[in-house]
């Protein structure tokens, strides 16, 4: 959605309507906007009267929307600055609407993280400690290049185990720029996910399509934050037991997966059209074709494995 999309909701009205009161400044309606149009395009909500409706109702958690919406935003790297402008657009929002956030996220907790660079043996010592679920989901983005909020989204159908080497869709809805694109992941990665289903349906897990590739020891989705909990308490847990400063995120494993195609030659645009990067999602670098895509990533995936 943009800005010209959500000014027709009554919700929205109420927001500007109330800022109104508080300032004349159009650049401050301009940011709480802007906030606005993050947060309907990071929670995939299409109409926001209906969250409004939805949340007094109480089949929608306001509070838990909102950490995940300032916990995404974090994660992706933007400016403690921007998260607050933005978390700050989503609880005025709020407040206009009569709602109350009962938890709030102090902003400043959650600064971004210099990301540390993790080398190849950390990462196999990491795998060393790790359970089934948590070895899957690392080795699966360390060799795709997906962010904790795409491997979230997964579904099932999702991932065509039975492609060379084994392919991921992920939806425009999910993508941080809001279009389509493939990647891939390692054999190692293929066979950790394979096993993993397995698992899941052998615990008495009905998968279908539609369900969630990655998921709670009870068969629910993952929400974002029991995704961050998992990843940074296993880097916590390594970092501890090797005496070292606690220094790799989830976020980490997206840089292995970019430096690790580039030292193997893989050239950037290909690179960065598997990861999509916003500065080639344009139409022009479109025109890889699958083929070319899986030509450049299996001269690559030597580089990404771990285990070998």
């Amino acid at each position: 959605m943009e800005v010209k999309d959500i000014v027709n909701f009554n919700s929205t009205k109420n927001m500007l309507g109330e800022l109104k009161l508080l300032t004349r400044s159009s650049n401050t309606e301009k940011t709480y906007l802007k906030g606005l149009v993050s947060f309907v395009n990071t929670m995939n909500i299409t109409n926001l009267d209906e969250l409004v409706s939805n949340i007094k109702n109480g089949s929608t958690d306001s509070s838990e929307i909102y950490k995940n919406f300032v916990l995404n935003l974090a994660n992706k790297n933007f400016a403690p600055k921007t998260v607050g402008a933005w978390s700050a657009s989503v609880k005025k929002f709020f407040s206009a609407n009569g709602i109350e956030l009962k938890h709030t996220i102090p902003v400043k907790m959650y600064n971004v993280h210099e990301d540390k660079l993790p080398s190849r043996e950390e990462l196999k010592n990491i795998l060393k400690i790790c359970n089934l679920r948590t070895k899957t989901i690392i080795l699966l983005m360390s060799s795709s290049g997906l962010r904790i909020g795409e491997l979230r989204e997964l579904k099932v159908e999702d991932v065509d185990l039975e492609s060379v080497p084994a392919k991921v869709r992920i939806k425009g809805i999910t993508a941080k720029e809001r279009k389509s694109r493939i990647t891939f992941i390692s054999n190692e990665a293929k066979e950790a996910l394979q096993s993993y289903i397995n698992t899941r349906k052998n615990n008495g897990h009905q998968l279908t399509p539609e369900s969630a590739l990655f998921t709670t020891n009870s068969g629910t989705k993952m929400s974002y934050q029991n995704l961050q909990f998992i990843m940074n308490n296993i880097f916590k847990k390594i970092s501890k037991k090797e005496g070292k400063r606690y220094e790799i995120h989830p976020h980490s494993l997206r840089k292995f997966f970019k430096t690790q195609l580039i030292a193997a030659g893989v050239p950037g645009p290909i690179v960065d059209r598997l990861t999509g990067h916003s500065r080639y999602m344009s139409q022009e670098y479109e025109l890889y074709t699958e083929e070319q895509l899986k030509e450049w990533y299996l001269k690559g995936m030597k580089n990404l494995e771990l285990m070998n």
